[in-house]
């Protein structure tokens, strides 16, 4: 076994029981406390070069509560993105077919649109999970990544659509003078 992963096989033993409960502590649901908990030491695993620790517990508590802070930002914008679509799916049942048909032809083409303003490996994801119905074990090994990361992918991917959406929103309609 390499030092490093040496390294990182006794931080995991010596904190990782810890950290589980803290993340259990702030979080009241074990399951979330244990996905984060990986989360975090996956995290770690990823970095180029081991950091150097002189206060473990504090830094993987750092790293913990960001992906904590990421994980409720992308659940609000997932809540929020749902929302759309639920009123989106609401005003397509009151119109007509073809208004219907127009409809979804026009968000076709927006998420066509919006997914090539994304780099490759987020486009992938974002239309592998959802168009194929992929996992996200099945989405990382096809992009040679870990599950995380398309997470994080899928996260990017969602804040660009909202982002763009409520710029699209917020921009003044235009004059047909």
């Amino acid at each position: 076994m390499s030092p490093h992963h040496q390294e990182f096989h006794d931080l995991y033993v010596a904190h990782h029981g810890w950290l589980r409960g803290w993340l259990r502590g702030r979080l009241r649901c074990s399951f979330t406390a244990a996905d984060l908990t990986q989360d975090t030491f996956v995290n770690l695993m990823e970095q180029p070069a081991p950091p150097v620790l002189r206060q473990p517990r504090a830094f993987l508590q750092v790293v913990a509560s960001r992906l904590m802070i990421n994980r409720y930002r992308r659940m609000t914008i997932e809540a929020e993105v749902l929302r759309t679509i639920g009123w989106m799916a609401e005003q397509d049942q009151a119109a007509s077919a073809e208004d219907q048909a127009s409809t979804r032809q026009l968000l076709g083409q927006v998420l066509a649109m919006l997914a090539n303003e994304l780099d490759v490996k987020s486009r992938t994801a974002f239309l592998m999970a959802r168009v194929d119905g992929n996992s996200y074990r099945e989405i990382a090994a096809h992009l040679g990544v870990s599950e995380t990361r398309v997470k994080q992918y899928l996260a990017k991917v969602l804040v660009h659509f909202h982002t763009r959406m409520a710029s699209a929103a917020a921009a003044p309609a235009p004059s047909h003078e």
